[in-house]
């Protein structure tokens, strides 16, 4: 047995949550400390993945549809699984209410979500005696959504209300289940983080700070830094990881000291591209600063690496560190093929259970 841990990051390509998280769980079994459905929801001839897949443009469709409070002033670009075809491809959207009463009138599915899941999570966890493992939601920040789907000075202004609404389903979710832990998503962020120049790096807090000063603060908290996935194409290119570690340790000196962070997952691969096998691409990692209880989980394990590369980048990654780290991929997995996400989580657990 090892302390190495195993994150999956969220979407997975199944048919259904029970068929993701029984698979997920039957392989990395002792190496999970937490466990996503899948986020999959129905599969329709326009999301032949499930809706839920598409990640926020499932809540871009959802405000495009109530045409009460939205108006649409561009059309979305789509492919044959449902996403747009690009990032200049999303849909957008212009809001027919104020910012002060938008809340009231947004409804992301999450609290929908996590009731059909929950109960499969805790048949499968019992069956697999795993009571220890808790309930993983992912959710991004307001802005995460905003930026998408609004022209720039609507997608800065309804932040805080967007906000609202996430903190109300994840507040929701507690109520019913303290073993959840919530996962923030952050490729807004982290896009902002690296456009900006270093002294205005702390604009791209201000969407997490305010998301989790409106979660209750029982909430065990995790982080997903993203690079962004969208058909297998990056959002943010980082050349190098000096701002990324830059944006972390930014984010936990500002953390609220009312609420526990779990975990601080960073992806080191970008979507259909591998990471690098270059020692010198990880020295920036040396200089992450994380509270003594908060896992590292390095998100390096990629489809285009043979085994033992995946071994060197970890090494290097733990020999950086100077300790043990927790594994991932990059993302999420909903936009890989089933037979390749098999493959990767196979991958995961020769990494994790095996002593390297």
């Amino acid at each position: 047995m090892t302390d190495r841990k195993a994150l999956l990051v969220g979407s997975l390509p199944f048919g259904n949550e029970e068929e993701a998280m029984g698979f997920t769980l039957e392989k990395l079994g002792q190496a999970l400390f937490s466990l996503p459905d899948g986020e999959i929801g129905e599969i329709t001839d326009e999301y032949p993945k499930g809706k839920r897949a598409a990640w926020v443009m499932t809540a871009i469709d959802i405000c495009s549809a109530d045409t009460e409070n939205w108006q649409v002033i561009k059309e979305k670009g789509r492919i044959t699984e449902g996403f747009p075809a690009d990032y200049d491809d999303v849909q957008k959207l212009k809001p027919k209410r104020p910012v002060s009463e938008m809340h009231k009138y947004l409804n992301f599915g999450y609290l929908d979500y996590f009731k059909a899941s929950y109960p499969i999570f805790q048949r499968l966890r019992e069956d697999h005696n795993r009571l220890d493992l808790k309930f993983q939601v992912g959710v991004p920040t307001g802005l995460g959504i905003t930026i998408s789907m609004m022209q720039p000075l609507d997608a800065m202004r309804y932040v805080d209300t967007f906000n609202k609404r996430i903190a109300y389903e994840v507040n929701e979710i507690l109520k019913i289940a303290p073993d959840v832990l919530i996962q923030l998503e952050l490729p807004a962020e982290l896009k902002l983080a690296y456009t900006l120049p270093n002294f205005m790096m702390s604009l791209a807090l201000r969407s997490i700070n305010g998301l989790v000063k409106k979660i209750d603060p029982s909430a065990q908290l995790g982080i997903h830094i993203c690079l962004g996935d969208l058909n297998n194409v990056a959002l943010t290119q980082a050349k190098t990881l000096d701002k990324m570690v830059k944006f972390s340790n930014l984010m936990v000196k500002n953390w609220s000291p009312h609420h526990r962070l779990h975990y601080v997952h960073y992806p080191l691969a970008e979507a259909a591209t591998p990471p690098p096998t270059d020692k010198a691409y990880y020295q920036p990692l040396r200089n992450i600063r994380l509270p003594k209880n908060v896992r590292f989980i390095a998100g390096f394990v990629h489809e285009d690496n043979i085994p033992e590369a995946n071994e060197k980048i970890l090494q290097t990654i733990e020999a950086i560190r100077g300790t043990q780290v927790d594994i991932a991929c990059s993302c999420g997995l909903g936009r890989r093929s089933n037979q390749t996400a098999k493959r990767l989580i196979e991958e995961m657990k020769r990494l994790a259970i095996n002593s390297l």
